[in-house]
């Protein structure tokens, strides 16, 4: 019987037979402020699926409910400062907490107390930063690491999401790559399972299409091999299509040998080390 996943099923059989190396997955959730009952599902899902879901929490939103819930959840659950107070400030344009429309001096302001905030809640070494409405300015993105966050999660640019798509179609082995990332560390989300137009869920042949192609744009050289594709939620919008095109999506991914889910507060850590071993032995060689 064919499968909708069998496009997708082929590109990481094409993966596990052209590289010594699995593709790895993580996923992201967003806007928690509180505990509900679809963040428990949610969590259900993470202890199913063996899964760590990096939670995008509004700091100046938090509850302490919320904080002491994560406080017991850290095997489901992995913190991440979403902003500041998911605020609009781009009003008549598309939303934006950190838009270019701000002055950088009142971002940086916000971002720096969004840190304090968040850091007062969960003591993180390693705080990721998630722009609200997965939108925000170059000039804040350079000024996070000053700040202190040791990432940054975005979504692909309308360019990046183009050119992967070009490139994938014509096969470019080699001959394009995406530029390298110079501020700070970055994990991005790449799926979203949910159409919001029409506030349901994707279908999996779009969800499919994506995913093959941030596949076969690692396994080309166009991106990284290594790079982490995240999955994006959104757990208090999710409708039944929604939590069950999530469940097929992990259902399919963990079937498959090539696939490997990441912890996301291990991989941020081993990168930073790994960053600072590359730093020591250039100061060493150039010494």
């Amino acid at each position: 019987m064919t499968s909708l996943w069998d496009y997708a099923r082929r590109e990481l059989d094409i993966w596990a037979d052209s590289s010594s190396s699995k593709a790895h997955f993580w996923i992201r959730d967003d806007d928690a402020v509180e505990t509900s009952t679809n963040l428990k599902r949610l969590s259900d899902v993470a202890t199913r699926h063996e899964t760590k879901i990096g939670l995008a929490v509004i700091p100046g939103e938090i509850t302490t409910g919320l904080q002491e819930y994560l406080a017991e959840s850290v095997h489901q659950f992995y913190p991440m400062c979403h902003g500041w107070k998911h605020i609009n400030h781009n009003l008549g344009k598309k939303p934006a907490e950190f838009g270019p429309d701000r002055p950088i001096a009142s971002m940086i302001e916000d971002a720096e107390v969004a840190l304090r905030s968040f850091r007062q809640f969960f003591g993180s070494s390693q705080p990721i930063f998630v722009p609200p409405f997965n939108r925000i300015t170059p000039a804040l993105v350079s000024a996070l690491p000053q700040v202190g966050f040791a990432g940054v999660s975005l979504m692909p640019s309308y360019f990046e999401r183009k050119l992967l798509q070009l490139s994938s179609r014509m096969q470019w082995r080699g001959i394009v790559r995406m530029p390298e990332f110079k501020d700070g560390h970055r994990i991005d989300v790449h799926l979203d399972i949910i159409d919001w137009k029409a506030r349901t869920a994707q279908s999996v042949e779009v969800v499919s299409d994506c995913l093959v192609q941030q596949l076969r744009g690692r396994r080309l050289g166009l991106l990284k091999s290594d790079a982490p594709i995240g999955i994006l939620t959104h757990h208090l919008v999710h409708d039944e299509p929604v939590w069950h095109a999530l469940e097929s999506l992990l259902d399919f991914l963990r079937s498959h040998a090539s696939v490997e889910f990441i912890d996301v507060g291990q991989w941020i850590d081993g990168y930073a080390a790994d960053q600072r071993r590359v730093a020591c032995r250039q100061a060493t060689q150039g010494g």
